[in-house]
């Protein structure tokens, strides 16, 4: 007689019996070396109703216990049980079961799963989820939106009152043969300012140096705008 095997989420690890008596299917951290299953030599992987299994052998008890199936050896009743060929003979896969202290009084009901597939749903969706913020962190944020609000111009009037930078014309190498046009003469002009009407804009280079003070009030200005910012915030008053 053959049964195909459950899910692996039928059950879970279990620890053996403690003090306190028997807990039903509840998982437990094993050691992280490789344990070895009771029944038929396979790797285990945790503690089945009460004996230290495979997930193969688990299923296996479980399905035979439920349906209360009974099986019969058509040999001596002494077929190894191995990895290889526990399927050979399930009746003495089973009384192996029974043989290494495997309880039929540890197995939840279809219902209990049910119950506690949805109940581990549920966990696993709660932890997906992201967090809600805190009253605390909401009202430093809305301290933080508010002080920005206060302090940022978000038209940057206040560029206005700095004058651009200097830039300085640079004659290119194909206006070089080229007849110098007549500038008029703008006295409000620097002479570093004056450029010839018929230049590129590629001709027209920034004085490194005369932008020196011009990036100095725009930091200057900058910090002082941090300033105000943080004098916003309660925690730096």
């Amino acid at each position: 007689m053959s049964l195909s095997s459950p899910s692996d989420t039928d059950s879970s690890p279990h620890p053996p019996l403690g003090p306190r008596g028997p807990r039903v299917e509840e998982e437990d951290a094993e050691p992280e070396e490789d344990k070895v299953c009771a029944v038929c030599g396979d790797r285990a992987t945790g503690y089945h109703f009460h004996v230290m299994t495979c997930e193969g052998c688990k299923g296996f008890f479980r399905r035979s216990m439920i349906k209360d199936v009974h099986f019969t050896c058509p040999f001596a009743q002494r077929c190894p049980v191995t990895k290889a060929k526990r399927r050979q003979c399930q009746a003495c896969r089973l009384q192996k079961c029974l043989d290494v202290g495997m309880r039929k009084d540890m197995i939840m009901s279809e219902e209990a799963l049910r119950r506690r597939r949805a109940l581990r749903g549920q966990r696993r969706l709660a932890r997906e989820q992201p967090e809600g913020l805190t009253a605390e962190q909401q009202d430093l944020i809305d301290i933080l939106i508010a002080a920005h609000h206060r302090t940022f111009d978000s038209s940057f009037s206040q560029f206005t009152h700095y004058s651009p930078a200097v830039r300085l014309y640079v004659p290119s190498p194909r206006l070089q043969n080229a007849p110098e046009p007549s500038v008029p003469s703008v006295p409000s002009i620097p002479a570093a300012i004056a450029v010839q009407p018929d230049c590129l804009e590629e001709d027209v280079l920034p004085d490194v140096f005369s932008m020196l003070p011009h990036f100095a009030d725009l930091s200057t200005f900058m910090i002082q705008q941090v300033i105000n910012f943080a004098k916003e915030i309660p925690a730096f008053r």
